[in-house]
C-alpha cells in the first residue's frame, strides 16, 4: 500500500515524523485531505482538527495556526500547536478561554489583540476535537 512521510513540527520540537495513508487538514481555504504522492502544494493552516489515517486506524489532534508543505511524497506540517486528542485538557482549554474572552473586551495594542484572539481560536480548536472525540 502507498503511504505518504508526515512530518508535524512545532516550535518546541518534531512532534511526529512517520508513514501514513492519509491526512486530512484544516487549511484556510478548508478541509484538503492529502493521499500519497499528492501534487506539491503550501497552503496556510486554520486552528482545527488534524486527522492522520494510519493502519486502517484514525488519530486526532487539535493544531493552531501555521503552515503545510507537500513535495515528493512528505506533508510537512508546521504549527506552533499540535496535541492528540486524547492529551487535551478541556478544563483548563476552557479556562483559558475564558480568560481570552475576557482579555477581549480589555483596551489592548494591536499586538495584544492579535495574540489574545489567536490564543482564543486555539482554545476553541482544541474544545472542538476534544469534544467531538470525548468517549461516550
Amino acid at each position: 500500500m502507498a503511504s505518504l512521510q508526515l512530518k508535524i513540527v512545532t516550535p518546541e520540537s518534531l512532534i511526529f515524523d512517520e508513514e501514513v495513508s492519509q491526512v486530512n487538514v484544516s487549511t484556510q481555504q478548508g478541509q484538503i485531505g492529502i493521499l500519497p504522492h499528492h501534487a506539491n502544494l503550501m497552503a496556510r493552516l486554520s486552528p482545527g482538527e488534524l486527522v492522520i489515517k494510519k493502519n486502517g486506524k484514525a488519530d486526532s489532534m487539535a493544531i493552531g495556526d501555521g503552515f503545510l508543505q507537500v513535495a515528493d511524497n512528505t506533508l510537512t506540517v508546521m504549527t506552533d500547536l499540535a496535541t492528540y486528542a486524547t492529551d487535551i485538557d478541556e478544563r483548563a482549554v476552557e479556562e483559558a478561554k475564558k480568560r481570552a474572552e475576557v482579555a477581549l473586551t480589555q483596551t489592548l495594542s494591536d499586538e495584544e489583540y492579535a495574540e489574545t484572539f489567536a490564543n482564543l481560536q486555539k482554545s476553541l480548536a482544541q474544545l472542538r476535537v476534544k469534544r467531538r472525540h470525548r468517549v461516550r
